[in-house]
């Protein structure tokens, strides 16, 4: 018994040494700096003023995944998922080519993990001899695998729903009939740790029945696999929080019906297959349909006739301790009708020391919001809006 808990508990150390010097951990921590300061550069070329601090991508790089890692974590070690390092290798690589080639758009599960299912089952057509050499996993270890992904998938969703909606930067962008419009940038990026298994090691099977999804082997290893998730979408036709959370649902039910099939596949031997290309199919399918659901959608955040639109709020200002938030619309300034930010502007003259606003809010209720002001602090009120582009460098950040 202590030679056994001996080795599990070496074997977790390991783990954890794998998981410092897996280069996707690095990679993520890179492209988190690298994605936040080019969103910096975006803001200030829009808004000339930083919105949100250049470490945004960072800081929620590693917290929610953690949290969503460790419940996945205890998922694989219950049923025992097994991963060949030949399909870890694969995952790690396309992770790092898809975030090349689309910023965060292919970094889902479906993507990342689901093609190479699909490649290593074409394997399965090539000579023995040829199979030996790449290491095509067992079908056993595909369906642990396509289980793996839908799991991932779920947790890609949640993620979207508890943390996707917060935070999301603005831009503005010419409509189909050159005006300026305003739109949100909607991209995440989580490092997920999970526990799998290598189909080698020291450590033999502790019960009869375990793993539920076997590989074939006796003895495994211990690994702790950072996988990366993202996403990535542009919100125009509505708020972002609900659109986000709308994608976030259907993200969920797609890997609830992936990992259904992949479970399966303990049975039918061709079902993991299966459910990888439905991941994939699935997954671009709810992105093209968003995409084509804004493409058809009138533009929300646009010039109103009855006042000012709310882009975005800057944290931290004053227009944020007012509560001002994103869609609503500022119809009056210290009891003067603004349409637009030169009114506004005026109208906050009327009282240097005092803002009173009245705003009508995301449900077409009328509210009012108000709060001091210093002298000269009317220009630094916060709130970022959608005016002409000649007028960006005087209007867009109060």
């Amino acid at each position: 018994m202590l030679r056994l808990e001996q080795l599990w508990l070496t074997e977790i150390l390991k783990s954890i040494g794998r998981f410092f010097l897996h280069p996707v951990f690095y990679y993520a921590i890179i492209l988190a700096l690298v994605a936040g300061a080019a969103r910096v550069k975006r803001e200030r070329n829009d808004f000339h003023i930083r919105i949100y601090s250049s470490f945004l991508e960072l800081r929620d790089l590693f917290p929610a995944g953690l949290l969503a890692g460790l419940v996945l974590s205890a998922v694989s070690v219950a049923v025992g998922v097994a991963v060949p390092l030949t399909v870890l290798a694969a995952v790690a690589a396309l992770t790092i080519v898809f975030s090349l080639a689309g910023n965060f758009r292919f970094l889902s599960p479906a993507f990342t993990i689901g093609i190479p299912i699909l490649a290593f089952s074409a394997v399965k057509w090539l000579p023995a001899g040829v199979q030996e050499k790449i290491g095509s996993p067992s079908f056993g270890m595909l369906a642990g695998i396509s289980v793996m992904t839908g799991l991932l998938l779920i947790a890609e969703g949640f993620l979207m729903l508890t943390s996707g909606a917060k935070n999301i930067p603005p831009k503005l962008r010419k409509s189909r009939r050159g005006l300026t419009v305003g739109a949100f940038s909607a991209k995440r990026l989580w490092l997920v740790p999970v526990v799998c298994f290598l189909p080698s090691g020291l450590i033999s099977l502790p019960f009869s029945w375990w793993p539920v999804m076997g590989w074939g082997g006796h003895t495994f290893s211990l690994v702790l696999v950072p996988f990366l998730l993202g996403f990535q979408h542009q919100i125009q036709s509505t708020l972002p929080a609900p659109a986000v959370k709308r994608i976030g649902t259907q993200v969920i039910w797609a890997g609830v019906l992936t990992a259904a099939i992949g479970a399966a596949g303990i049975w039918l031997p061709y079902l993991p297959v299966s459910a990888a290309g439905f991941a994939v199919l699935a997954r671009g399918w709810i992105s093209i349909r968003h995409r084509i659901r804004e493409n058809n959608a009138s533009y929300y955040f646009t010039q109103q006739n009855d006042g000012i639109i709310v882009l975005s709020v800057i944290p931290g200002s004053k227009a944020d301790k007012m509560g001002l938030v994103t869609g609503e619309i500022i119809s009056k300034c210290n009891g003067q009708a603004v349409r637009n930010m030169d009114e506004f502007y005026r109208a906050l003259q009327i009282n240097p020391a005092y803002c009173k606003l009245e705003v009508i809010d995301t449900n077409g209720e009328v509210r009012f919001a108000q709060g001091a002001l210093y002298e000269g602090e009317h220009y630094e009120l916060g709130i970022l809006t959608v005016e002409n582009k000649m007028n960006l460098e005087t209007d867009e950040a109060l």
